[in-house]
């Protein structure tokens, strides 16, 4: 049996599209970095990672949907007996759409769960 002299011996291997393959490149680049297994160590070792806490926003979005299911059977309730005002619920089925929105776009640009998460800013920010 022949002993290598490398003190690294676990394999680690990785996937990715073009575009990843481009942007890792661009970034070996502005880092002087000659090879993928130095920039990766140097990443993976030093970078940093960002996490996020949804479990305030999930147990929101519940709600919401949970009030919006409410709203709905008035609806019906409304629209069977026409007891009801019907441009006041027109109203408040548009205030539930627009906090549906509100969260919608929550999920997409995280604002909260970065400030609930315990968020660390990644070496690579991605702009949108």
């Amino acid at each position: 049996m022949v002993k290598s002299n490398r003190t690294r011996d676990n394999l680690f291997v990785l996937r990715a599209t073009d575009q990843e393959v481009h942007r890792i490149k661009r970034r070996m680049a502005q880092a002087h970095q000659k090879t993928f297994q130095g920039f990766a160590l140097e990443m993976l070792l030093q970078g940093q990672v960002a996490t996020y806490d949804y479990s305030e926003l999930q147990a929101l979005r519940l709600e919401v949907n949970r009030i919006g299911q409410n709203i709905n059977q008035l609806v019906r309730y409304v629209n069977t007996f026409e007891d009801l005002d019907s441009e006041l619920m027109e109203a408040l089925l548009n205030d539930i759409k627009t906090l549906k929105d509100v969260i919608g776009k929550e999920f997409k640009v995280k604002e909260l769960a970065k400030a609930h998460g315990h968020h660390q800013s990644s070496s690579d920010q991605r702009k949108s």
